[in-house]
């Protein structure tokens, strides 16, 4: 009997331990919520576009268009030798 005494006891102490740091997690969770209580973002409202924006999208669809237009070409690279 004598020989779970000892692993016994050590188990209880390291649970006791455990839940202890626990219990004091807990608290401090608590604690920091009710000093800085959690405050919702600000919903973010899309700006209509101004005549800049406009200018700028037309520019980028400009630049798709030729892109998307273009071939291409693959070159093979070779050795000189």
């Amino acid at each position: 009997m004598d020989i779970l005494i000892a692993p016994l006891t050590v188990t209880v102490i390291g649970m006791g331990i455990i839940f202890l740091v626990l219990v004091i997690l807990l608290f401090t969770i608590i604690a920091l919520n009710a000093a800085f209580p959690y405050q919702a973002p600000a919903p973010v409202v899309a700006r209509a576009s101004g005549a800049g924006e406009s200018e700028t999208v037309a520019a980028i669809q400009g630049a798709l268009s030729v892109y998307r237009k273009r071939k291409t070409v693959v070159k093979s690279v070779s050795k000189k030798g």
